[in-house]
């Protein structure tokens, strides 16, 4: 003790001056200067190199939680190091860049390359920048402060004073400086043996051997400030990589997600390497990159608990940045795919509150991925096949100028010896030309036809246009109703970007426009044989024109032929919008013929219409692939501009420059890979984290071989450390993953009380007031040991038994004045001072210092595939002290981890 009560006194004043230093002048300077900071250094004299922080000035300006995190937590650590010459010194680190002008102490942002220095153990080597020179330095010693301010004064509670063979906690960083007796007593006390014999072991006593274990106060992740070197390294991968971190639960997982996220949206100088910077900036504005990102998460419950430690850590996150699949699925098929029905499009689907009874079983598991492959395989041959056909009609043509066309078409189709796909773009639009000009001819021809009738009609009813653009602006505004035989090819009859911006207007050449639109509609009609149906907008339009102002047989005939060659030539002057447009059509081909065939279906649908989220979900992910496979090749087109509206267009504003998954095993590997589509394709940043052993959905990933299918250049990285649990309680979770044959590798900080108690189990507790009453005596039993309550959970298998057993609980609790909540629906966190009661499915990512798992006997019943990974995840919910009722006997299952639980914590 004697040899480092120095260093500790040391790192004790420095450290809290340096709080001082860096909160006072964060609270003198005005909110729009302070953001220009110094960049990774604040002392411009030794560390500071040219930068370009004006130019994110703005950017930094708008960032005011990075300013709120400087208020709060001045610095995270402090590292000694000793240079090549024998020389000592320090750096501080700080949770974001300090203002400029600080004076005195170095000081470096935590998300700069000098910020990895506090990761690092005493006895390391490191390369350190000063005066624009590097230095090898060796590591003496690190600090890891948790500052807090009471009153005036600074404090940092329970900081770690790391030496090579020595590790050190202290309590209150101002108390042990108060009781310091060095040099600071006047002469005639120091003669008073007794007096500095006392204050000496006072000030030993405000010193802790090892780790204090830190508590899970409330409900908030237990973040730790200053991550091992491991995960620092992980977190500052560049940008633009696809990663998937494992690991058992407190290992840190989504503390390095939201590190990886923070330091990624730092602009601040030196954060980002130049390729990163430059990265960023080929898919768009740089000052735009801090909002480009998304989380998924499970729950609702966790999006908020995440969302709550992205606001801790100094990373603003709005509902458009955190979001549950289940709520954005919706979101993105409906208004940016095109895929759901609105008011406005119908012909659509409508998505089924359930499962459908016409789904195999296995739909919506890990295995989808073969789903997906055979629907994205039938779609390319059939496209190609009705483009086949469609060419070799044009060859046949007896219009001179039309069937030279359709041989060249033909004859690029035959290229495609591998099957079509959207490379065909490229090669179709070298014929482009011929292609504009032919259908350009057949334009004339038809107009001049539908022309010739329009004056004849006008002869007799000069006023014609006025009133048919009244009729048809009425019919078209009050059309709502789904037609009855849905005109795919519908978008090839007009003009190539022919979309009216006020589909309601009546003027005159909106009426002869509508018009000769509804020749097309009529003639494309009778060349396939029908007619519109009477309901629709064009059976009615014809129905109110009558026989007499419509084109008779002769020349319906002629505006047939010339309608049929114009529509097919026009979809291959525009193969995107063909390929586009033929997926939900060929989808549902594909799951009507797959009904035979009984691999993903067990029979037809009943309806056209309606869709399983499963199925939409593999809609959307072939929309989403096609499209981005059609937008790269449509950019290899000379002079070709990327469309401006439409589908294409709509996928692009999808794009983020970041993505991130926490609990991904609860995902399905359709889902996964529609998040990395949601990645930008210039950045690819996608960064996923969870534990295969917590997958609580039938459908979530199994393996991390999974993540192959959506990329090869997938990085797996694991963690291991797990900072939550005690050894009791670790021991516990290693023994439920080998119910199923599964292990986990394990290891346990130096933390000096480690070793924990064991847990506890209840059986023959089949009434609601039996469970409060067990719950009552444990939670006594918690409180005589600590002195206190802990948070506590208290999971349930569904939502019908959460407020029972909150209403009988708080009943039991009255003598003790303290009251249970009942978290309902995974909405509700909870609040402070309460015992909250979950259902076990929205508790995943939390984290108690005490958590109870009821009727476990009853899981097994209702989940026997899944049940051990529900105890799995309810078991490493808790940080000290966990517990498990029966509502019978203890399961023959459970016998195998019976030695790991005690009937109670007395004694």
């Amino acid at each position: 003790m004697e040899e480092s009560r120095p260093i500790i006194e040391n790192a004790a004043r420095t450290s809290l001056d340096c709080m001082q230093k860096i909160a006072g002048k964060v609270e003198a300077e005005p909110e729009a200067s302070i953001p220009e900071a110094g960049g990774q250094f604040a002392v411009v004299h030794a560390f500071n190199t040219p930068n370009q922080v004006k130019e994110y000035a703005k950017v930094r300006r708008e960032t005011t939680a990075s300013l709120e995190r400087l208020r709060k937590e001045p610095i995270l650590a402090r590292v000694d190091y000793e240079d090549e010459d024998g020389k000592r010194d320090a750096i501080f680190i700080a949770p974001v860049a300090p203002p400029a002008g600080l004076g005195g102490p170095r000081v470096a942002s935590l998300n700069s390359p000098v910020g990895s220095i506090a990761s690092k153990k005493p006895g390391a080597e490191y390369t350190l920048k000063v005066d624009g020179r590097e230095h090898d330095v060796l590591i003496t010693a690190v600090t890891k402060l948790y500052p807090e301010k009471h009153a005036k004064e600074w404090d940092s509670i329970n900081s770690q004073i790391i030496l090579r063979d020595d590790t050190r906690t202290i309590p209150s960083l101002l108390r042990y400086l108060k009781s310091s007796t060095s040099g600071t007593q006047p002469a005639q006390e120091q003669e008073d043996i007794l007096a500095r014999i006392l204050a000496t072991a006072e000030q030993d006593s405000l010193v802790i051997s090892g780790i204090v274990r830190p508590e899970v106060d409330g409900v908030t992740l237990r973040q730790q400030r200053i991550v091992d070197e491991y995960q620092d390294e992980i977190f500052r991968m560049p940008i633009n990589r696809r990663l998937f971190l494992s690991g058992p639960p407190g290992t840190g997982k989504t503390t390095t997600l939201i590190r990886r996220l923070g330091q990624k949206v730092d602009l601040s100088e030196d954060v980002l390497s130049e390729t990163e910077r430059a990265a960023i900036q080929r898919v768009g504005d740089l000052a735009d990159h801090p909002r480009s990102w998304m989380l998924f998460s499970p729950t609702e419950l966790l999006k908020q608990y995440v969302k709550e430690n992205f606001a801790r850590e100094g990373v603003p996150a709005s509902e458009e940045n955190i979001k549950t699949w289940s709520q954005y699925r919706v979101e993105v098929a409906r208004d940016y795919l095109g895929l759901l029905n609105t008011t406005n499009r119908k012909g659509l689907f409508v998505l089924a509150k359930e499962k459908p009874d016409y789904l195999a079983d296995r739909c919506g598991s890990s295995g989808d991925a073969a789903w997906y492959d055979a629907f994205l395989s039938y779609f390319w041959d059939a496209l190609g096949a009705d483009l086949a056909s469609e060419a070799d009609a044009l060859a046949r043509s007896p219009d001179s100028s039309v069937a030279p066309v359709g041989t060249k078409v033909s004859g690029i189709l035959t290229t495609q010896r591998s099957g079509l796909d959207a490379r065909v773009i490229v090669d179709l639009a070298r014929i482009r030309d011929e292609l504009e000009q032919t259908v350009s001819s057949l334009q004339k021809a038809f107009a001049k036809v539908s022309d010739a009738l329009l004056r004849s009609i006008l002869l007799s009813d000069q006023h014609f246009l006025d009133k048919f653009g009244k009729v048809s602006a009425d019919l078209r505004r009050g059309q709502q109703e789904e037609p009855e035989d849905e005109d795919t090819d519908e978008i090839f009859d007009g003009d190539e970007d022919e979309e009216p911006s006020h589909p309601t207007s009546q003027t005159v050449q909106a009426a002869y426009a509508r018009y000769a639109q509804l020749l097309r509609t009529l003639a494309n009609a009778r060349s396939n044989g029908k007619k519109p149906g009477p309901k629709s907008y064009a059976g009615k339009l014809a129905a109110w024109l009558g026989d007499e102002r419509l084109p008779n047989d002769e020349q319906m005939k002629q505006l047939a032929q010339i309608a049929r060659s114009q529509r097919r030539l026009r979809k291959f002057m525009r193969p995107d919008r063909l390929i586009m447009r033929s997926i939900i059509t060929k989808f549902r081909s594909f799951r009507a013929e797959e009904a035979s065939s009984r691999a993903w279906y067990t029979q037809a649908p009943s309806s056209a219409s309606v869709i399983s989220w499963q199925e939409l979900d593999v809609l959307m992910l072939a929309t989403m692939r096609v499209g981005a496979e059609v937008s790269s090749n449509v950019a290899r087109i000379p002079d070709a501009e990327p469309p401006s509206r439409g589908i294409l267009a709509d996928i692009k504003t999808l794009y983020r420059n970041q993505i991130l998954v926490d609990e991904v095993t609860d995902f399905s590997l359709i889902q996964l890979a529609l998040m990395h589509e949601l990645a930008h394709p210039n950045l690819h940043s996608f960064f996923v984290c969870g534990d295969f052993n917590q997958r609580l959905t039938e459908w979530g990933i199994t393996s991390d071989r999974d993540f192959d299918w959506i990329s090869k250049s997938f990085e797996r990285r694991s963690v291991s450390i797990s900072y939550r649990q005690t050894r009791k309680l670790v021991e516990l979770a290693s023994a439920v993953t080998a119910l199923d044959g599964a292990n986990q590798e394990v290891s346990l900080p130096d933390f000096n009380d480690i070793d924990g108690i064991a847990p506890v189990w209840g059986e023959g507790l089949s009434t609601v007031e039996g469970k409060a009453r067990w719950l009552r005596a444990r939670i006594g039993e918690i409180e005589a040991r600590d002195n206190r309550l802990p948070s506590i959970a208290v999971l349930v298998n569904s939502e019908e038994d959460v407020e029972p057993l909150a209403l009988e609980l708080n009943k039991m609790l009255h003598d003790i004045n303290y009251r249970a909540e009942a978290c309902k629906d995974g909405k509700s966190i909870g609040s402070e001072k309460t015992i909250r009661v979950f259902d076990i499915q929205h508790i995943k990512g939390l984290e108690f210092q005490a958590a109870f798992f009821m009727d476990m006997d009853s899981l097994i019943q209702k989940k026997p595939t899944l049940f051990n990974k529900y105890l799995y995840v309810g078991a490493t919910r808790a940080a000290t002290y966990f517990g498990l009722t029966f509502t019978g006997e203890v399961p023959l299952e459970m016998i195998p981890i019976s030695e790991h639980f005690l009937d109670s914590w007395e004694g």
